[in-house]
């Protein structure tokens, strides 16, 4: 199973794809998004993987001082314990993410129609 998961990641063509469940355990995620200070400057609210872009995302918002390119931590899960009955007993975890343009695609970044998206404020 690893294998095919793991393959999903390299170029060339993967195996076929096992689908994850989403990790919906709430009405809507907020995990929280922290600096190398441990200063909270965000949160992930939707993640999962892309396909097309071959990696996981995640979906969120950071503040003003945070640039496309710096890597920051992503606490993932419940702080423990957690509480609610809704999700599993779990450890959080503490992944690195780097932040990345939007559009996240660099084909709707590069090659769609002029819009909001594409225009620089």
């Amino acid at each position: 199973m690893l294998k095919v998961i793991a393959s999903a990641f390299e170029q060339g063509t993967p195996y076929k794809w096992i689908d994850f469940p989403q990790p919906n355990y709430a009405s809507s995620s907020a995990d929280m998004v922290v600096n190398e200070a441990g200063k909270m400057v965000g949160m992930s609210m939707f993640n999962g993987y892309s396909y097309n872009e071959r990696c996981l995302l995640s979906l969120g918002v950071v503040g003003t001082d945070v640039q496309v390119g710096d890597i920051l931590t992503l606490k993932w899960g419940e702080p423990e314990p957690t509480g609610k009955t809704s999700t599993e007993e779990h450890k959080q975890a503490e992944i690195r993410v780097r932040v990345a343009p939007t559009p996240y695609s660099s084909e709707a970044r590069e090659n769609y129609a002029d819009s909001w998206r594409t225009r620089s404020s």
